[in-house]
């Protein structure tokens, strides 16, 4: 059953509809204890008739803008009142609607509301293709990745592709072993199907600054120290991408009882599956 709504929301939201119907801006940013108290007091008699505010609030976020806080407010409170149906729909307008601005927060919660009511894969792809759009570097785009993975269609596939390589273009993702991981696997797969071509397509705009952007002699000395698992994953896909240079070169040479087995898989996938001097 559907959580009780928030009651700070509703507050929240109550004292701006007040504002806005009865034109009573608040003075300098502050109120008095007095207004204070009015507004508490007609907030909490909103809350007890809340099916009333429901209506202002739709009537809200009609207007274009911003309204993350009382779209929220908004759903829980349908929600609530068993409307899935209405709710799905004002996620849907806020998230399509040509009249508000770009907002990634609205493609989340949309998805994340379809995701609860197990909407189709198809329909899931095509609200996280938008969020991909406005914000490549997303977290939700790992489970993005996992999503298109699932998928039957080559299309998915490649495009799963391309969503690790943007994820990874950013610097506050360098460090995600998920993400180097998810691309290790994605890699072999790609090419142990004969779709070289995607890796070539994806590399060609970034042979020229991953190297040193991710495939440097002082990440790998730097990541083998911090974190041996990740130079691993990394050093795999340094292989796999531009051969057995750099970053590959030195985690292939290191001597780790504990990743022994590891770096001597990693070491057999690249001779396999090198895009620079492949079956060698």
């Amino acid at each position: 059953s559907p959580k009780a709504p928030s009651t700070y929301l509703y507050i929240f939201s109550c004292r701006v509809l007040l504002v806005v119907a009865c034109g009573m801006p608040p003075q300098h940013g502050l109120m008095s204890d007095k207004d204070d108290y009015a507004y508490n007091t007609a907030s909490q008699n909103m809350l007890d008739h809340s099916w009333k505010t429901s209506v202002n609030l739709g009537a809200l976020i009609q207007i274009p803008g911003v309204w993350d806080p009382f779209v929220k407010s908004y759903v829980e409170m349908l929600e609530f009142y068993g409307d899935q149906d209405g709710a799905r729909e004002v996620l849907t307008n806020y998230a399509y609607d040509e009249k508000f601005p770009s907002n990634p927060n609205a493609h989340i919660y949309l998805y994340n509301f379809l995701k609860t009511e197990k909407a189709p894969r198809e329909k899931l792809i095509s609200v996280l293709k938008i969020l991909y759009q406005i914000v490549p570097s997303h977290k939700l785009m790992l489970e993005f990745h996992r999503v298109l993975r699932k998928s039957e269609k080559e299309e998915h596939h490649k495009l799963g592709l391309e969503v690790l390589f943007g994820v990874l273009d950013f610097a506050g993702c360098t460090k995600n072993i998920t993400a180097w991981k998810y691309l290790a696997k994605c890699l072999r797969q790609t090419l142990m199907r004969s779709h070289l071509a995607w890796v070539q397509e994806e590399w060609s705009s970034r042979k020229n600054w991953w190297p040193g952007f991710h495939f440097s002699y002082f990440w790998a000395k730097s990541d083998w120290k911090e974190d041996k698992a990740l130079a691993c994953e990394k050093a795999l896909v340094a292989g796999v991408l531009s051969g057995k240079k750099r970053y590959f070169r030195y985690i292939s040479k290191q001597d780790h009882q504990v990743f022994r087995k590891k770096i001597k898989r990693m070491k057999k996938l690249v001779k396999k599956y090198s895009i620079v001097n492949p079956g060698l």
